[in-house]
């Protein structure tokens, strides 16, 4: 998700998402795949999400800091700032250590300049918008995708909504 002058992108996860569930563990977001959604700053759904992301925080870290076997490709969605630019990426590679967080910047930026895909980075918690994770092969989280069904092709909603573990 990116949020510049009124207008909030999200970047958007469509045939990647699918391969997640598979044994192998694939990142969450591949930049390739990338689709791009606009909405204002102001949308509300879009604002509720990222709410409730934040607010169920805690959960995500407590599965991330004992998951069970199931349970893996853990990413959270960080807001960047870069002058006036402001961007969200999604992060991978997650590390809590020392009170820090540490995560991977896993898609290419479009209007900050100051990260760039592979870096490793460290996320303040205020700058967390959104999490996810793999569980049983279904998605949990990612709470900003939902916000966009209503703007989304119904047959990419139905994908999304199949590897979703609560569509």
């Amino acid at each position: 998700m990116k949020l510049r002058s009124g207008l909030v992108t999200a970047i958007l996860l469509w045939q990647v998402l699918i391969s997640i569930g598979c044994s192998k563990p694939q990142p969450p977001v591949d930049q390739s795949s990338d689709q791009t959604i606009s909405v204002s700053d102001d949308d509300a759904i879009m604002n509720a999400a990222i709410a409730k992301a934040r607010s169920t925080l805690p959960d995500f870290w407590q599965v991330f800091e004992k998951p069970q076997k199931s349970e893996s490709n853990f990413a959270l969605k960080v807001k960047i700032t870069d002058g006036q630019e402001v961007e969200h990426f999604w992060a991978i590679d997650i590390e809590r250590k020392d009170g820090k967080i540490l995560g991977t910047i896993n898609n290419d930026p479009e209007m900050v300049h100051n990260v760039k895909t592979g870096q490793r980075i460290t996320i303040g918690e205020a700058d967390i918008s959104d999490w996810l994770y793999m569980r049983d092969g279904k998605m949990v989280g990612n709470f900003t995708l939902r916000a966009l069904f209503d703007k989304m092709p119904k047959n990419e909603v139905e994908k999304m909504k199949k590897i979703l573990a609560d569509p």
